[in-house]
């Protein structure tokens, strides 16, 4: 499959982003993680891939200066959330740093790396989103927002710079039973791919067989928009309680 590439990951050393990192490189792309922390760019250093620390979005431009990432032609911001709370009860200086690091952040590696785009006329920027926007289960609305805003900010870009080839698309996933997702389903009753019409679960493999479809040339005119990956479970009509619950034990 013909890729777009260079790619820059941002959030790579999520299970998510490490999985689409090995696809991209067995498609003979090039990939670069960038990271917000020392830590989890050693973690991807040591994993093999490539990477660098990039504390400011704006330091990316020097960090990359003669290299072939300095033009990248693709981008998969990876990174989401870790603010869970109930909407009332986080404090105010939390809500301050979530709104630094989930929306303000975001938008600022957004525009950093579409200005590194601009010279080559051509770019492929794609947002991983959470069906947990449309659906949020309690104690997700911080979690919620931060999606909701990057969808926003994706969009909008892709209906600025779409004349001047860039485009840019929201892959929202449903449950998966990967990274975070795996803890929040393994701690509740089990069965939920029960629920989905497809019977199971989003694979890492379906989501980055997904993100791949995305970065390639025909899927372009896929532009300003959402794709939802979540086996249907978003469509389905809500069943009573009990139903719900013989379906979930397999009755």
């Amino acid at each position: 499959m013909k890729l777009l590439e260079p790619v820059l990951i941002r959030g790579m050393s999520c299970e998510l982003g490490q999985t689409l990192a090995r696809a991209l490189v067995a498609e003979k792309c090039r990939i670069l993680g960038i990271s917000r922390s020392r830590e989890s760019c050693n973690r991807l250093l040591e994993a093999g891939f490539e990477a660098v620390y990039a504390e400011e979005p704006e330091a990316l431009p020097a960090l990359l200066a003669g290299t072939a990432f300095h033009a990248p032609r693709a981008f998969v911001d990876c990174a989401h959330s870790h603010t869970e709370s109930l909407v009332a009860a986080l404090d105010p200086q939390q809500i301050d740093r979530w709104s630094l690091e989930d929306i303000a952040t975001r938008a600022r590696f957004l525009r950093t790396v579409v200005r590194l785009m601009l010279p080559g006329r051509e770019g492929r920027c794609l947002f991983i989103s959470s069906a947990a926007l449309a659906a949020p289960a309690r104690g997700q609305g911080y979690y919620a927002a931060a999606k909701a805003a990057g969808e926003a900010l994706y969009a909008s870009v892709g209906l600025e710079m779409a004349a001047r080839g860039i485009t840019t698309c929201s892959l929202r996933l449903g449950w998966m039973d990967a990274g975070r997702g795996r803890t929040y389903l393994r701690s509740r009753t089990a069965g939920f791919a029960s629920l989905v019409p497809t019977g199971h679960l989003v694979s890492l493999d379906e989501a980055c067989e997904g993100l791949l479809y995305l970065l390639s040339p025909g899927a372009r005119s896929i532009n300003a928009t959402v794709v939802t990956m979540d086996g249907g479970f978003s469509q389905t009509k809500p069943e009573p309680q009990q139903e719900r619950t013989a379906v979930v034990r397999g009755e």
